[in-house]
């Protein structure tokens, strides 16, 4: 195929929707599941609250409730910076300077 019968090749049509995605809505207690499995997985992992948005797609209100619902379960602790860590980490996490 040559330069020229490239150029006068048809446009292809593109395979993806290009409307909005929309979260997928799950029950506190499926966002709960999905966040002790991280914490499970990597026992050291030290988020913020807008890094757990991005991590498992949540907004701000559920995100925040979910965490902070997990911690009140002692499950995770929060660090003075706003770490969410499980608690045997919490030192670690803070001696690091983790942000």
């Amino acid at each position: 195929m040559s330069a020229n019968t490239l150029a006068e090749a048809s446009p292809v049509t593109t395979w993806w929707d290009e409307d909005t995605i929309l979260p997928l809505r799950r029950s506190v207690a499926e966002w709960r599941s999905i966040v002790l499995d991280a914490y499970v997985v990597q026992p050291t992992l030290s988020l913020t609250t807008q890094q757990g948005q991005r991590l498992w797609g949540m907004d701000a209100p559920t995100c925040t409730y979910v965490l902070d619902s997990l911690v009140d379960a002692r499950v995770l602790a929060r660090t003075a910076e706003g770490q969410y860590c499980r608690p045997e980490f919490v030192g670690a996490v803070e001696a690091a300077g983790i942000m």
